[in-house]
């Protein structure tokens, strides 16, 4: 039996239980207790910071491969066989004596020969007169005329060994040739196509590379020497230093321009310009423009243009650029790049330059 409320004491917040309350607070406690409960243990089981142990892998395996003996010797078909003496006895064959020469030797009598002959005779019918012979002996001027060959001469005609016996790779080039006729000459020359890493990369090669085998064909075809055409190599190469003569192509880079360097000092020769090596002659050299490497105009008569085909006036030349403009005119001379004396390049003329520009 409830006990009622006295009335005085009758509010709004009389029938207000806190059990209630409380009741929800404890359920999301619990929940929150078990789900931190959940947690802690899933990071107990799976450690984040635990090192994975690495299982090392299974070593490689080698196979030997024993192979069958062979049925013949190494050397068994190296040998040159030689074939077997055979005993031949010869018979001999009694041949018949010719009755008619039996009986010309039989009836021959060297008395009888003897006799048939004449006997030696000689008439000698001789005077001499020893009061008319004049015994002064006579002294009279003989005019003696003779050459001096040299000892260095070179013989094309009594050459016991063949110049192009020498390609064995030693060599790059080997030429000889008559002094009194230029064009007998005869030898062996390698090319190759040189060019830069820059250009080898863009591919712009390839007119150099058709220069080169067109000089090598017009060597093989008009004169005796051998030429052949080796590949294509960089600036940098070891290989450049073995090559006699080069047709560039491209710009090198530094390295580059170092190995061209040491080409033109240990004696290389270009056909083109050395402009792009002057900065190299400069720096890796020590050379001096102007001193020490200049370039000049080669003379009408300079021996490079009669060195095989004799050229009068100089090297041919070509009229195109040709204009009446006084600041236009065609470069009418060969031009000759020379490093202490030494030609090491040339510049054939092609009428296309602006001497005023």
């Amino acid at each position: 039996m409830s006990t009622p409320t006295p009335s005085r004491f009758a509010s709004q917040i009389s029938s207000f239980d806190p059990s209630i309350l409380l009741r929800e607070l404890h359920k999301y406690l619990l929940l929150s207790l078990i789900l931190a409960v959940i947690v802690h243990l899933c990071a107990i089981i799976i450690n984040p910071l635990d090192e994975a142990v690495e299982t090392a892998p299974r070593p490689m395996s080698t196979k030997f491969i024993k192979r069958e003996p062979r049925m013949t010797k190494p050397l068994e078909l190296r040998k040159v066989p030689k074939p077997k003496r055979q005993m031949i006895q010869r018979k001999s064959m009694i041949t018949r004596a010719r009755m008619d020469q039996v009986k010309a030797t039989a009836s021959f009598s060297t008395v009888s020969a003897l006799n048939v002959t004449s006997g030696p005779t000689m008439n000698v019918a001789r005077t001499d007169q020893i009061d008319s012979i004049e015994l002064t002996p006579n002294i009279d001027a003989v005019d003696i005329s003779g050459t001096r060959q040299p000892d260095n001469k070179i013989d094309m005609a009594l050459e016991m060994l063949d110049v192009n016996s020498m390609d064995t790779g030693r060599y790059r080039a080997m030429l000889v040739q008559d002094p009194g006729d230029p064009q007998a000459i005869k030898g062996f020359i390698n090319f190759a196509r040189v060019v830069s890493a820059s250009a080898l990369a863009s591919g712009t090669t390839q007119g150099a590379t058709n220069s080169l085998r067109f000089l090598v064909n017009g060597l093989n075809e008009y004169t005796g020497i051998n030429a052949d055409f080796m590949g294509s190599i960089t600036y940098d190469d070891e290989r450049l230093l073995e090559i006699p003569i080069i047709l560039p192509s491209g710009s090198p880079n530094e390295s580059e321009l170092e190995q061209m360097t040491r080409y033109l000092t240990s004696g290389g020769f270009i056909f083109g310009g050395i402009g792009f090596v002057h900065e190299g002659l400069e720096k890796y050299a020590g050379l001096v423009e102007g001193r020490d490497f200049w370039s000049e105009r080669l003379p009408d008569d300079h021996p490079v243009f009669s060195s095989y085909f004799d050229f009068k006036g100089g090297a041919p030349t070509s009229t195109r650029g040709v204009s009446s403009n006084k600041n236009q005119n065609a470069w009418q001379y060969t031009t000759g790049h020379f490093i202490k004396g030494r030609l090491v390049g040339i510049n054939f003329s092609l009428g296309l330059g602006f001497t005023g520009s």
